[in-house]
């Protein structure tokens, strides 16, 4: 999986940061106890002095087993004590313990070596909160996808209905989602506007972030606008590399209305660059266009339509708008 950097680090130092707000809050219980049960002050001390003794013994005594079991006997005696004056006293027995959020990494962000679930869960979090501000992905779900907005009535270009066609993008797209990471697709949503290709693209965006992959989606107008703070150097770009490191090494991207940007070569440059280098690495990407697959040449180039009929399932979307399908109703 391919996490942002910027983001994972902002989850560490937040940890961090909370680590450090604990360890302050139990000192203060501490110290404020510290004068009503002045014994756990003296517990406190010799428990802290457990590291000298254990060196002092494994250079000093010949019988080091013996002498480590011993010491390790004081102190659970010692823990024994203090949670017992801590009850007697009417206070939580774990009441100067430090806090923690994450008891596997206790809120350091490593499960040993790699990053702790509870990062990866964090990152999925903000992930899926920044999506829903361009998509409505706690709103739309495979189980919500309206098959009886389709016309059941066979077009004859295709042998087969809108609803059977969208039944088996469904199918598609929900497999799709259901199985990301260990299989290696693309996919290319094709068909006029208002036929439930952003619906679906939401759908898969939701189900693959909760499973705690990177999910970019942006409609190809803010993708090349990105680029193009890159190379001149306008608006914020240090902002802009961000965003198109992200485009290239998410673990999923889906661009938008391909097909509604300018035409120009520097924007021709742009799509080849960026799908060249994810076929590269094998990263997924979705494109949605109401694009015909044969116009893709004609608007970008062979090149680029090579790479895009030969290297991702295609889905044509058919049928009436469905939105407004839905104002009608509504009138």
């Amino acid at each position: 999986m391919a996490y942002d950097k910027a983001l994972i680090s902002s989850i560490l130092r937040q940890l961090e940061q909370q680590h450090d707000r604990y360890e302050a809050e139990a000192e203060s219980r501490r110290y404020q106890l510290s004068a009503d049960i002045p014994r756990l002050a003296e517990i406190d001390r010799e428990l802290r002095g457990t590291a000298a003794k254990a060196m002092r013994i494994a250079f000093e005594s010949n019988n080091t087993d013996a002498a480590i079991e011993q010491l390790k006997q004081r102190n659970l005696a010692l823990q024994a004590e203090k949670r017992k004056l801590l009850l007697d006293n009417g206070y939580p027995a774990d009441y100067l313990t430090v806090t923690v959020s994450c008891p596997i990494c206790r809120d350091t962000g490593y499960d040993g070596s790699r990053l702790c679930a509870c990062v990866k869960r964090r990152a999925a979090e903000i992930q899926k909160q920044d999506l829903s501000t361009l998509l409505p992905v706690d709103k739309e779900t495979f189980s919500t996808f309206r098959l009886d907005y389709y016309s059941s009535q066979p077009d004859s270009r295709f042998g087969l209905s809108p609803r059977q066609m969208a039944q088996a993008n469904l199918q598609r797209c929900r497999s799709f989602a259901e199985h990301f990471g260990s299989s290696y697709e693309n996919l290319l949503l094709y068909g006029s506007a208002g036929l439930g290709k952003t619906f679906l693209s939401s759908c898969i965006a939701r189900t693959v972030t909760e499973r705690g992959f990177s999910v970019t989606y942006d409609t190809a107008i803010s993708i090349f606008d990105q680029y193009n703070a890159v190379k001149f150097r306008t608006g914020d770009p240090a902002a802009a590399a961000h965003a198109v490191e992200r485009f290239r090494s998410a673990d999923l991207l889906i661009v938008d209305d391909l097909g509604t940007e300018m035409p120009s070569s520097f924007h021709t440059s742009c799509l080849y660059d960026l799908i060249s280098r994810r076929l590269m690495s094998r990263k997924p990407t979705i494109l949605s266009t109401n694009l015909l697959p044969a116009e893709l040449e004609n608007r970008y180039s062979q090149a680029i339509a090579s790479r895009i009929l030969g290297e991702f399932t295609q889905l044509r979307f058919i049928g009436s708008d469905i939105r407004r399908i839905r104002k009608q109703q509504r009138l």
